[in-house]
């Protein structure tokens, strides 16, 4: 089953925030989450 070789699995459910979770992880891990560039767009 894909959950067992996956590297993160969301607490979050399809249509309850699943892929703003994934997209927050993915930016904090390249330190871009809330940085001093997060609100100019």
């Amino acid at each position: 089953e894909i959950k067992q070789i996956a590297k993160y699995i969301s607490h979050h459910n399809g249509g309850e925030g699943c892929v703003r979770d994934i997209i927050e992880q993915v930016l904090r891990l390249h330190n871009k989450w809330m940085d001093n560039d997060a609100f100019n767009w």
